[in-house]
């Protein structure tokens, strides 16, 4: 009995040091706070540049002719051709040739695919066209200097060819009108359109500089807008194959080819791009851009985590164009502030992106939460300063312009989305 009573006694006196503590004392009182907000005082000392990627420096051409909007046109100036050449390797003496038709090749990298009974039309111009040329004064050159012209949608509708004749010249399948215009289409929706040009269509300016020069419009029932490539992008510029013969010493003259691409390319529009003003301008050509400078609230550095982060932008007119020709909006970091030369911090995924849909006054929201939680997290000394760029640049007429922080009830704001941090309560 002495010894059930001890054991019972040495069980009841046992600890239970793994028991958990028991609510209210242990638990914290609090509650996590989220905070929706919209910060419009944050943003500040925001200016527009201008003249970054001239129309001759991006990587396509625009095209366009929609009535009450813009006239587009590409221009483009062909590598020389060799006027005279050597009958057979190792010869000292060259002799002339005589050029007898040309191949035209132009890249279509954009259109819109809703455009009805589009029409490109390939017209000559000037030989010394350059950066500086405008559209007044190519105006008459698009007006009595046609060279040839071709139906795209008839071509598009056209059934394919693909025979042995067709796979050994074009390699591919192709559709053809039966006059001289052959169409691919690559892969990546890219058209190839070809043209062949006789000798007078493809003659040369002068024998002793062998330089042409084209300009290309379009034309259609509506929405007339594409893009060619240019030089800037790899194998997407405009081209020109010529066949030409020159005379062998026993036997009839000899044929070969010569293959020519763009020296130059670019593309005039009207009405041109208005001088800046007071409000925050995005792209066109040459391309514009907008700094904006952030100073990160201390309630956001101290005491919150950020879950989101929206910059609003409010346009100040619509973009006038074709809804096809819509573009992206870019704000990206700069690595360090100079003003207009600051660079930008091109490897950082800290980046937003929104799209502009033409002829719509709707509100440009980006999102920039894995930009603004960096910086808040950031010491003070860091750098808060973006940059808003069109993507690609270079490459439309169309530029978006939004209000500045000199409009007070419309200028740019930070709509931010954030925790408290959470007060553990004292046991």
């Amino acid at each position: 009995m002495k010894r059930l009573a001890l054991l019972v006694l040495l069980g009841a006196c046992t600890e239970q040091a793994t028991a958990p503590g028991v609510c209210p004392d242990y638990c914290p009182g609090a509650s996590i706070g989220v905070v929706d907000t919209i910060l419009r005082d944050v943003i500040e000392r925001d200016s527009a540049y201008y003249g970054y990627v001239t129309a001759s420096a991006g990587p396509a051409l625009a095209v366009g002719d929609l009535p009450g909007a813009v006239d587009s046109r590409a221009i483009f100036r062909v590598i020389p051709l060799r006027t005279r050449v050597t009958r057979k390797t190792g010869d000292t003496t060259t002799v002339p040739i005589t050029v007898d038709s040309a191949r035209l090749r132009l890249n279509i990298v954009h259109r819109d695919t809703n455009t009805a009974n589009l029409w490109v039309k390939l017209y000559r111009v000037p030989t010394d066209i350059d950066s500086t040329t405008t559209f007044a004064q190519l105006a008459p050159w698009f007006t009595d200097s046609i060279v040839d012209s071709v139906n795209l949608s008839a071509l598009l509708a056209s059934p394919k060819i693909y025979d042995s004749v067709t796979l050994k010249a074009w390699g591919d399948t192709i559709r053809t009108d039966g006059v001289g215009h052959v169409l691919q289409v690559a892969r990546d929706s890219t058209l190839s359109l070809f043209t062949h040009l006789g000798a007078a269509q493809a003659r040369l300016i002068a024998p002793d500089s062998a330089i042409v020069a084209y300009g290309v419009r379009v034309a259609a029932d509506s929405l007339a807008s594409i893009s060619l490539g240019s030089i800037e992008s790899p194998d997407r510029g405009a081209g020109v194959t010529w066949f030409y013969t020159y005379p062998d010493t026993n036997a009839a003259p000899l044929h070969a080819t010569q293959e020519k691409g763009a020296l130059f390319d670019s593309f005039v529009f009207d009405p041109p791009t208005p001088p800046l003003d007071s409000n925050l301008a995005v792209g066109g050509a040459p391309s514009a851009r907008s700094i904006l400078r952030v100073t990160i609230p201390l309630l956001l550095r101290d005491s919150a985590d950020v879950v989101r982060a929206t910059l609003i932008l409010v346009p100040a007119r619509p973009v006038r164009g074709a809804r096809a020709d819509s573009f992206a909006v870019f704000a990206r970091p700069v690595l360090t502030d100079i003003g207009a030369k600051s660079p930008l911090n091109t490897n950082s995924s800290s980046f937003g992106l929104a799209t502009v849909h033409l002829n719509v006054p709707d509100t440009v929201r980006i999102e920039m939460t894995n930009l603004i939680r960096a910086w808040a997290r950031a010491d003070t000394s860091a750098v808060t300063t973006f940059v808003l760029q069109q993507r690609p640049e270079g490459a439309s007429y169309a530029q978006i312009r939004f209000y500045s922080t000199r409009a007070p009830g419309l200028r740019p704001a930070l709509h931010i989305t954030y925790v408290r941090r959470y007060a553990f309560g004292t046991p």
